[in-house]
């Protein structure tokens, strides 16, 4: 299963519950179903933070699981607290799935990428980036993002972004610029930082490749 069988697959979710009522626990099987990687799985949270038709994502991969041959990858949705989803236009719309299902696609994506990256060498850690700036906080996030592996799996999820543009509105010209991931990565380095230009690369090289499998994929 590609990048986007799996986007039409948690898409398809939505036309499945349409009309009916349902609980943070159904929806996370539903999902967990959806997602047929023996190398996933699915965790779930509530927090009072989020407001109704609102959910949040995040994921890590724990390159000494995967050595171990266990799950390596671990994703978690966010949901708030204490609610009752009903599958509406009035309610949970389909646009708030949407959001859900491209998020949850693209983070296990940016895993993916981490997977493959650590599986190539043989499980050891790549080298560290070091910044030369003096503030303590921006030196933590330019040593996060500036991070190779980093670069490689951010660069897949302004990929997805990207490319689903270009689907769309296959007229309109979108470039990389046009992605939040840039916008991140320029907002702590320069725009002619080497970081900046190997992100760029590779956010074109993944777009490619996915544009690439979008229209060589059959959908049933």
């Amino acid at each position: 299963m590609n990048y986007f069988q799996l986007l039409k697959k948690l898409n398809d979710i939505y036309d499945s519950l349409t009309g009916k009522k349902v609980d943070k626990k159904f929806l996370v099987k539903k999902i967990r179903h959806s997602i047929p990687f023996r190398e996933v799985k699915i965790v779930s949270i509530e927090t009072l933070s989020l407001p109704y038709g609102k959910f949040t994502v995040s994921g890590l991969y724990d390159p000494d699981r995967d050595e171990q041959g266990k799950p390596p990858i671990t994703v978690e949705i966010a949901f708030p607290k204490n609610k009752i989803f009903q599958f509406d236009e009035q309610n949970l719309r389909r646009e708030h799935w949407a959001e859900l299902c491209m998020e949850l696609a693209s983070i296990l994506g940016h895993e993916f990428v981490h997977l493959q990256q650590f599986r190539k060498r043989n499980f050891e850690w790549c080298k560290q980036y070091i910044s030369k700036v003096q503030d303590q906080g921006i030196k933590e996030i330019q040593e996060y993002y500036g991070d190779k592996d980093e670069i490689g799996a951010y660069a897949f999820m302004a990929a997805t972004q990207l490319s689903l543009d270009r689907i769309s509105m296959p007229t309109y010209k979108f470039c990389v610029e046009n992605t939040n991931l840039y916008k991140t990565y320029t907002s702590y380095f320069e725009p002619e930082d080497p970081v900046v230009r190997e992100f760029v690369k590779l956010t074109y090289r993944y777009t490619k490749k996915l544009e690439k499998q979008y229209h060589d994929t059959t959908f049933d």
